[in-house]
């Protein structure tokens, strides 16, 4: 006897829109309780590591390798001196090497490496070979404590954010019923995760899933946590994350596995109409996992 599969609803687009509306008042005010605290938080945190580095540093006049043996993790905050801050990689790609901590073989080219890319504007008493007034160098450390107090908000934001998601979803998953399996080892075949539980943050496939969950009649329920701030990082977040995952673990596992993406935050409508076009990709909503967790609660054992 063919088994008769159970799959999430496809919602109207009036659905969408109406619980895409709520998705986004609740970001808006989620945004407009925690901005301002949370920069001001963040800059207070930061800006003594800045005064710090100019102070290790000379103000930048005397970078070179033997900063990295003194201080072994002034490299992360250096990337945030030069214009534009550089990334992880693009400095690994720069020195020719990735680390953790600069190897004293590469100490000296990687001081030299960021003493090219320096903010001329910030620090331009470093290309004119003299100490910093006064006023520059307060401006400098002002400008530069908020350039990395952004970056690292918005860091700090996405990960909270998905982490606060899969939270969210464990719960309503425990609430059903099912339980958690702590095993963290890739999913390569169905029955590495029993019937009834579900998994934290494990590969599938080759490919991270946030929440792996083992459907009672055996098939796999893949969670995505996606957050987007505006409707074209929806694009990247629904479309091309959630829907590439889904197309490669159906690719290893067929019907088998069902990609489910729980969303909040802003999502452009055409976005949402699109993604449910995606074969083995379905939505629910963060601020709605009661229907997700109906869903899940419906299947039955085979």
């Amino acid at each position: 006897m063919v088994q008769a599969w159970k799959f999430p609803r496809e919602w109207t687009v009036e659905e969408l829109a109406s619980s895409r509306a709520h998705s986004e008042e609740l970001f808006r005010q989620e945004r407009k309780e925690e901005g301002p605290r949370a920069f001001e938080s963040v800059y207070r945190e930061v800006e003594p590591r800045v005064r710090e580095v100019l102070e290790t540093t000379d103000d930048l006049r005397s970078l070179n390798g033997q900063i990295f043996i003194y201080d072994s993790s002034i490299w992360r905050a250096l990337r945030y001196f030069c214009a534009p801050p550089v990334s992880e990689e693009d400095l690994w790609t720069l020195v020719g090497q990735k680390f953790t901590t600069v190897p004293a073989a590469l100490a000296d080219d990687t001081a030299n490496v960021i003493s090219e890319v320096l903010d001329p504007v910030r620090f331009p008493w470093v290309g004119e070979e003299r100490p910093p007034t006064s006023p520059e160098r307060e401006s400098a450390v002002m400008a530069t404590t908020a350039l990395w107090s952004l970056e690292l908000l918005r860091t700090r934001r996405r990960g909270t954010a998905s982490k606060r998601q899969e939270a969210e979803v464990a719960a309503a998953l425990e609430q059903i019923g099912y339980s958690l399996d702590a095993k963290r080892g890739d999913i390569d075949v169905l029955d590495v995760l029993e019937r009834a539980s579900y998994s934290r943050e494990r590969k599938v496939a080759g490919a991270k899933c946030d929440v792996p969950i083992r459907l009672k009649d055996g098939r796999l329920l893949a969670v995505e946590c996606k957050v987007s701030n505006g409707p074209k990082n929806s694009w990247k977040r629904l479309i091309r994350e959630c829907g590439g995952k889904s197309e490669t673990w159906r690719q290893k596992f067929g019907t088998q596995v069902l990609t489910i993406a729980v969303l909040a935050g802003s999502f452009d409508l055409s976005c949402l109409v699109n993604a449910q076009k995606t074969d083995g990709l379905w939505i629910f909503w963060q601020h709605d996992l009661s229907a997700m967790a109906e869903f899940v609660q419906s299947i039955e054992g085979s």
